[in-house]
């Protein structure tokens, strides 16, 4: 064989790959505007990837690559060949920022509202950014859909814990501007929480988690709460290896669901317990893991509560997880971090 002769079909198969989607599937979720489930197609685009990349957790930028703008809208047809015939949501990220430029022009950005208008069964689209690349221009770039949803990725509504944990770049004010210019425009907000960022205990973590649900909810319409998971080559990992982290425990996350929606019923709390029941992502003993985990999706697509109720997911570890709780000054010392 030419020595050239396998690079060139790696790179053969790298351009084909630019041309579909990182990942794509058919979910259910809450179309909020209606008050009732309905089926949801979610596609991770492919692109240059998110230009920060210094996320203490996020890994997601090993899943970018040397795409063009056509292969972006050749992903989206790509994708849109598997869409429901019945009313459904759309889903589009990127894995960083819909509405920076460099991820995708605002050329694609017009073509593909152009697409989603067409096609009269997709009855709300989001989207996900960071709070820099919000502007007027850019969310008008989307006006034409009907339901249009900006996701931001704040974590935590305290900027000690964003800044010195998260490494977010960003703060509070920052995200408050973008989700106040939003809504000035038509656009719904959803706001992403993150459950036990790196170097807080589990009831620092669901305080910390519930009391950002209180101040981002005069800015959003959905809630997503996020469950930190260990990925790959990331600096959380490495902590990880070093026993130095442990992800959150399931009954912290059905803690914080039930606090955060009965504050405010009128808001939209979600949450996708990626890796659940797995070492790298939130767990409880191993028993109850999949019940719970099950108990949580049905919860995204009813807003009931009482599919929560501890009856019928209970589990002795859950008395464990209470333990932790209640000894938590014990182990860790300190004080609450909003108080300082």
């Amino acid at each position: 064989m030419h020595p050239y002769a396998k690079h060139s079909e790696k790179y053969k198969k790298n351009k084909n790959k630019n041309k579909t989607p990182v990942a794509s599937w058919l979910d259910y979720d809450f179309f909020a505007e209606e008050q009732k489930p309905i089926k949801c197609l979610t596609v991770i685009l492919r692109t240059v990837g998110c230009r920060w990349r210094k996320c203490t957790p996020c890994g997601y930028w090993h899943e970018s690559a040397d795409v063009t703008q056509e292969n972006i809208l050749t992903q989206l047809e790509h994708s849109l060949r598997n869409s429901p015939e019945e009313d459904f949501i759309l889903k589009f990220f990127t894995s960083g920022s819909f509405l920076d430029e460099r991820e995708i022009s605002s050329d694609t950005r017009k073509e593909i509202a152009e697409m989603v208008k067409k096609r009269k069964g997709i009855k709300k689209l989001i989207v996900e950014t960071r709070p820099e690349f919000v502007s007027e221009d850019k969310v008008t770039d989307l006006k034409n859909v009907e339901h249009l949803e900006v996701a931001i990725g704040l974590e935590t509504a305290n900027d000690l814990i964003r800044s010195n944990y998260i490494n977010k770049g960003f703060s509070f004010d920052d995200y408050r501007t973008a989700s106040e210019l939003v809504n000035e425009y038509g656009a719904t907000v959803k706001t992403y929480l993150l459950l036990k960022p790196p170097f807080l205990s589990e009831k620092r973590a669901l305080e910390d988690v519930i009391k950002s649900a209180e101040l981002v909810a005069p800015y959003s319409s959905t809630i997503s709460l996020n469950l930190c998971n260990v990925q790959k080559y990331t600096r959380l990992e490495e902590l990880w290896k070093r026993k130095y982290y442990r992800p959150p425990w399931l009954w912290s996350a059905v803690e914080a669901i039930k606090e955060i929606k009965k504050r405010d019923e009128n808001v939209v709390v979600m949450s996708d317990p990626v890796g659940a029941g797995y070492r790298r992502g939130p767990h409880n003993c191993g028993k109850c893991d999949f019940r719970v985990k099950e108990a949580i999706k049905k919860f995204n697509v009813t807003q009931n509560l009482s599919v929560l109720e501890i009856e019928g997911i209970d589990c002795e570890c859950r008395e464990v997880w209470h333990a932790l709780l209640k000894f938590d000054a014990f182990l860790f010392g300190g004080d609450n971090l909003f108080l300082r």
